[in-house]
């Protein structure tokens, strides 16, 4: 796939065997294109922004896009997520477990039931028994780590075993990341067959193992490394 934006000269490659940055020292440039990308994000349409595949044809770029910018508060239990572990704990859940949850529900049911009924009062139950009403229930969530990285790694498994193909755009990320660390998520994405975009407000000189760079000076120049 590539990544076009109509006002800089060079095409993004998203390839599945390294990984893309842009690193842009003009403000102005960086700020328009975080802008444009976080608007895709939000369901907006942008006339400047648009994925092509391997043919040239444009790719419907809507919901496709997931932009990371807050690592202080970085969530692994959005509501998307949950929905996606709950049919995802659903699925492989065996018949045996599925069943015995079920009768469990069900005696839960009766005791609150017996216990209305010494209530002056007209209230119902909603009685309406399926493995997903126990799972929201429980609710399962994610639990997040201290440490950025092992949450980064989780959320490229989240994004492996749900088999999103979202594209992952982390802006500024390599402000809080060591480069071992950043050559170690390349490498994780990559054998995981995640697409990663990685948009920094300064540059960092030469690419790292499994990177592919563009590079925007102060003056709008292009370096494509």
């Amino acid at each position: 796939m590539k990544l076009i934006i109509k006002y800089i000269d060079n095409d993004i490659e998203l390839k599945e065997n390294e990984i893309s940055a842009i690193e842009i020292e003009n403000k102005r440039y960086f700020y328009r294109i975080v802008k444009d990308l976080y608007d895709i994000y939000d369901n907006e349409l942008s006339e400047d922004i648009y994925l092509i595949d391997d043919n040239n044809k444009e790719i419907n770029i809507s919901n496709k896009i997931k932009i990371f910018i807050d690592y202080f508060n970085f969530k692994l239990d959005s509501k998307k997520y949950t929905n996606d572990i709950t049919k995802y704990i659903n699925k492989i859940l065996s018949e045996e477990t599925k069943e015995i949850l079920l009768n469990q529900y069900k005696k839960i049911i009766n005791l609150y039931k017996k216990e209305l009924n010494n209530i002056d009062l007209p209230l119902v139950l909603d009685t309406d028994l399926d493995i997903e009403n126990i799972t929201k229930l429980i609710k399962v969530s994610i639990d997040t780590n201290k440490e950025l990285i092992n949450n980064l790694f989780t959320l490229i498994d989240l994004e492996n075993i749900f088999q999103t193909k979202n594209i992952l755009v982390f802006i500024n990320l390599k402000q809080y990341l060591s480069k071992e660390e950043i050559e170690e998520l390349y490498k994780y994405s990559i054998y995981s067959r995640i697409t990663l975009l990685l948009i920094d407000s300064q540059s960092y000189g030469t690419t790292l193992t499994n990177e592919r760079k563009l590079i925007i000076d102060e003056n709008l120049d292009e370096f494509m490394l």
